[in-house]
């Protein structure tokens, strides 16, 4: 029976080979988000709990091409929520004020990004902020803020508007930041039309390949079964069919007259 064991062994192997790893290491949040994409553009995903490595999603190897493209269109998977908290924690080293502030600022335009995804529309957006580290110290002078948001969004949506609402956003984020100082680029996302890929029907040969794996092994185990115990049983069976044709044979001979 171990070649039997060996053939139930390969078709499992066949049908887990339809699934293909697509993202790991993610938060809760991050999964979630990336499957409710995938599920919104007709792609049946996975996610996976790993514990401590975080969260995986599979997709089946017809759609990931496709799955990769809809990420990257959507941005995804998001960065992981920032907190000031867990910028500066209490038990760093203490670094040099350029060091703090240049930490301090990557916090800020991260924060505003995260912001802005809950812009109607909106599906992707980055945001950079020009600071001097210097400014301030010696009494040097301040030089002015500027701010730059990139953002792409989707659906009917009316672009100058959204301009308009990202700037008054983004001023009133700092004290000091000119209305003209603030430059907002919009890009529209264009619709995915996603399918997943048909093999051509063909007359002969219409079988998909893993049902067709798992009739080949289930006849390949049936023969070996049959070529191992059913030897007996033919043997039996040909003895049998002797012994009646000999019977037959003396039963004429003793039926013909002297």
């Amino acid at each position: 029976m171990n070649k039997l064991a060996i053939m139930a062994t390969l078709c499992l192997m066949l049908a887990g080979c339809k699934q293909e790893g697509l993202l790991q290491g993610l938060d809760q949040g991050q999964a979630n988000e990336v499957v409710a994409v995938l599920h919104r553009h007709n792609i049946e995903a996975g996610k996976k709990d790993n514990g401590k490595n975080g969260f995986s999603v599979d997709v089946g190897k017809p759609d990931f091409a496709a799955a990769v493209d809809i990420l990257r269109s959507y941005d995804l998977p998001s960065r992981k929520a920032v907190q000031i908290a867990d910028m500066f924690p209490t038990d760093s080293l203490v670094a040099s004020p350029r060091a703090e502030k240049a930490r301090l600022y990557s916090g800020i335009e991260q924060r505003l990004e995260q912001s802005l995804y809950t812009v109607a529309g909106v599906v992707s957006a980055r945001v950079h902020v020009s600071y001097d580290l210097d400014a301030g110290e010696g009494g040097r002078k301040m030089t002015p803020v500027h701010l730059s948001a990139l953002a792409s969004y989707e659906g009917d949506v009316d672009a100058p508007a959204l301009i308009n609402d990202i700037k008054r956003f983004l001023k009133n984020s700092f004290a000091e930041v000119e209305y003209d100082n603030i430059s907002v680029v919009l890009s529209r996302r264009s619709a995915l039309q996603h399918e997943t890929p048909r093999k051509i029907d063909k007359p002969d040969n219409g079988m998909p390949a893993g049902i067709a794996a798992v009739i080949v092994a289930a006849i390949a185990a049936l023969a070996w079964l049959w070529h191992k115990h059913g030897r007996s049983g033919r043997d039996a069976l040909q003895a049998m069919r002797k012994g009646r044709g000999n019977g037959a044979r003396e039963g004429e001979h003793d039926g013909k007259p002297d």
